[in-house]
Parts: C-alpha cells; sequence; structure tokens
C-alpha cells in the first residue's frame, strides 16, 4: 500500500485553496508563468538576489512573459502546499523538485513527462549533464525534472586543530579505521574537545549503512524489515553511534544541542559531514578557533563500498501547466550553463551542467574533492519512495533511542523497521 500523501487533509486544504489560487494565466496581455519554490518571500541573502536576477532576464528575453515566483517556506510545508494545489486543480506551471522529496510529485501525477518537449527541441543535450544526477527524476526512459544544482555529502576538517595535534589530515581513500583513528587522536572528551561532530540526521548518517552494503529499504523501495535492521545496517549504525556512547570522540546529542552552536564552527570539534552548501556558512561563519582558510575537504571514509548521497533539486513542469511550450524554455533556461554558473558561483551547489562544474576546479583547493565524489555519489530514497520523510523521522528517533535510552541496536533497529513497514506499506509486522 502506498504512502497516502492525498488523503483528506489535502482535500480538505484544497477546498481552501480551490476559490483563490485559479487565474487566467494572462496579465496585461502578457503570458503569466507561475513559478513556485521554497523560502521566504522576504530572503536577501546572495543565492535569492542572484535568483532574481536570473528571473528578471528571463522576463526581458520573453516581453511577452511575466512571472509570478511564488516562494513558500519549509520543506514539508513545500510538499503539502503543492500537492494540495493539484489536488484542487491551481498548481503552479514550474514547481521545483528537491531530490528529498520529489517521489511525492511524480508518483502523483503533479509533474509531466518532459521527453515530449525534449525530442522537440534540437537545441537541447541531455548529455550536458552529470548522468547520475540527470537520472534522479527518471522513471524508465520518462524524464520528468531537469537538474539545477545538487551536492555530494563530504567530510569537512579543521586543519588548524589537525595541526594543534600532529595529526595528519585525512587522505583520498581512507577507510573506517583511519577516520577512528583520527577522531581518538583529536578528542579530549574532559576539556569538551572531539575529533567529529555527529549530528542526528538521517540524511547525513545513511551513508555509513551504505558504505558498509546496508540499506534502509529493500532494492524496490517497498520495506524495511530486513533491510534497516539487517546485519549490515546493523553494522553500521552500532559503529557511528559507539562514536558517542563508547569511543567519546564526538558529543552526545544533550551536549551538542545545550551548547546551541555549531561545534565545528565553534572549533570544538575537528570535523563534520555535510554537503556544498555548508560553504556559505562557513564563509560566513568565522570565529576566533575557525577560519574559512583552514578549512579542509575529504571524500566519506570507506568501508565495504564507497558511497555517498547526493542531494539535488531542478525544475519540473506541472500537468495543470497552461503554458507548457513556455515553461519549457524556462525550464530548460534555468537549468542551463549560463544560470547554472551565476547560481552556483555563490558557493552554494555545484552545477549539473558538467561543463559548468569542471569550469570551477581551479577556483579553491575544495573544488576538486566535490568533483571527484560525484562518481560515487547515489540519489536519496525520497527520490523514488513517496513518504520517506516518515522513514528519516523514524530512524532519527531510533538513533536517540540508542545513544539516549540506551536501547540496543538491533532492538531499536527491529522496531524502527516494523514501524515503518506498517505506516508507509501497510505491512503487518513479524
Amino acid at each position: 500500500m502506498r504512502w497516502a500523501v492525498l488523503g483528506f487533509c489535502l482535500v480538505a486544504a484544497a477546498a481552501i485553496l480551490g476559490g483563490c489560487l485559479r487565474g487566467s494565466g494572462q496579465d496585461g496581455g502578457k503570458i503569466v508563468l507561475r513559478v513556485a519554490d521554497w523560502g521566504g518571500a522576504s530572503d536577501d541573502d546572495e543565492f535569492n538576489r542572484v535568483n532574481r536576477e536570473v528571473y528578471a532576464k528571463f522576463e526581458r528575453m520573453h516581453p511577452g512573459v511575466k512571472l509570478k515566483i511564488e516562494h513558500i517556506p519549509g520543506s514539508q510545508e513545500y510538499v503539502f502546499k503543492l500537492l494540495a494545489q493539484h489536488v484542487a486543480g491551481t498548481a503552479p506551471d514550474v514547481v521545483f523538485l528537491d531530490a528529498s522529496s520529489s517521489a511525492a510529485f511524480i508518483n502523483n501525477g503533479v509533474v509531466t513527462d518532459l521527453t515530449p518537449l525534449m525530442r522537440a527541441d534540437p537545441k537541447f543535450d541531455p548529455d550536458i549533464f552529470f548522468p547520475n544526477v540527470y537520472d534522479i527524476a527518471k522513471r524508465g526512459d520518462k524524464v520528468y525534472a531537469l537538474p539545477g544544482n545538487f551536492t555530494p555529502m563530504v567530510v569537512y576538517y579543521n586543519k588548524r586543530v589537525f595541526r594543534e595535534h600532529g595529526v595528519p589530515y585525512p587522505q583520498e581513500g581512507w577507510t573506517w579505521g583511519d577516520f577512528l583513528r583520527t577522531c581518538k587522536a583529536l578528542s579530549d572528551p574532559a576539556r569538551d574537545r572531539y575529533g567529529f561532530y555527529f549530528v542526528n540526521w538521517m540524511p547525513g548518517w545513511i551513508t555509513w549503512i551504505w558504505q558498509n552494503g546496508g540499506d534502509v529499504l529493500s532494492p524496490d523501495g517497498t520495506r524495511a524489515t530486513g533491510y534497516l535492521n539487517g546485519p549490515r545496517s546493523v553494522e553500521a549504525v552500532q559503529f557511528f553511534t559507539d562514536l558517542v556512547t563508547k569511543y567519546r570522540v564526538a558529543p552526545t546529542i544533550s551536549e551538542s544541542a545545550a551548547t546551541g552552536t555549531n561545534l565545528f564552527q565553534s572549533g570544538e570539534a575537528a570535523m563534520e559531514i555535510s554537503g556544498h552548501w555548508a560553504i556559505v556558512g562557513y564563509k560566513a561563519g568565522e570565529t576566533e578557533k575557525f577560519r574559512f582558510a583552514d578549512l579542509g575537504v575529504v571524500g566519506l571514509p570507506r568501508h565495504r563500498e564507497r558511497v555517498t548521497v547526493m542531494y539535488e533539486s531542478g525544475p519540473a513542469i506541472t500537468r495543470q501547466c497552461r503554458h507548457p511550450k513556455m515553461a519549457w524554455e524556462f525550464i530548460k533556461y534555468f537549468s542551463g550553463a549560463e544560470v547554472q554558473d551565476k547560481l552556483c558561483g555563490s558557493g552554494l551547489a555545484i552545477a549539473a551542467v558538467r561543463s559548468v562544474a569542471e569550469a570551477r576546479r581551479d577556483t579553491s583547493s575544495l573544488e576538486p574533492v566535490f568533483l571527484n565524489e560525484i562518481q560515487y555519489a547515489r540519489a536519496p530514497w525520497g527520490a523514488k519512495v513517496e513518504g520517506y520523510a516518515y522513514v528519516e523521522d523514524v530512524g532519527r528517533d531510533a538513533i536517540e533511542r540508542i545513544m539516549i535510552g540506551k536501547v540496543p541496536v538491533q532492538k531499536a533497529l527491529d522496531d524502527a523497521a516494523r514501524k515503518i513497514d506498517h505506516k508507509l506499506f501497510g505491512l503487518a509486522g513479524r
């Protein structure tokens, strides 16, 4: 049984939205394209400023078109509102899909297959994109979104802390054993100094499971039992929770919460796992013990497999779009080399256009590491499994039970797998 994302609450919300969001698609004789993205309308950071410039240029390129940008803050609010608009028949013309939740839009028919538009456009070449990024929104031969920008997850490290402890910087191809030894050499729990800053955020820690050859769901995405609680997954979760509970090379969840700060950026932890987006915050958030010039980056430590996860977003056209040909021109423009070069100049992400990403290889010592990790990057489950956010919530709770409640790893994952199978897939517990 599929996750019921279009239940009673969406129908109720649709009834509320239905009367106020319909429009003729015309404004003073101009075609109006409604474009939905996430974020507050009052945001004024560099990325949003560049976005506004990009939108304004498209309007100049197409004098008969007006873009109506609809900001929806919050990832879950974004999904909920757009699904409700789809039910009400008031969906925007263009939406941006986040790989972490794109299945909700693809599986429910909110967005349309782009291949007819692609085939009719002799100027469009899908080979400009990284293949594994382009494939995120594919279902067989059908393509439901173009890739915009993305990031693999990596390990950031503070070179200053490494130098102070006389510990060599982590190297390409390092292993779990290397990682643990490095963490131990950098840690002094009595002084609240740690080798690693662990955050209980499943999108960030699922890679430990993948690296050990495990997974949270079956290959077809229809069951958690036997996978999330399988031996490879249990072994991986035991390893990374031991970093906190056994080896004390990472702060506890409560210790991290008590500080109210990012312990990596405060210089209290030597390493953390994050994506390209973190660079923007690192540049703006320097402290006495953390300088951007001391920032290093390396691929995730490998174990049985070399793998990381990538998070991506890109534009799609809704099935209710009133001007599909102009919407195609917009999403092709937005995913093209010129726009992606401009947007990714902020450092927030990597352009899915290979030539643009490669051109930035020499812009900093960090960029080659990210580019090297792309070959090992895998899409998140939310790109394929509708309602996957529930899996992430249950996974987070399981880690809290292990770390705080001292529940054995096998028991916590057994319970989590049964809960996911019952709620998400309608399977009886066994």
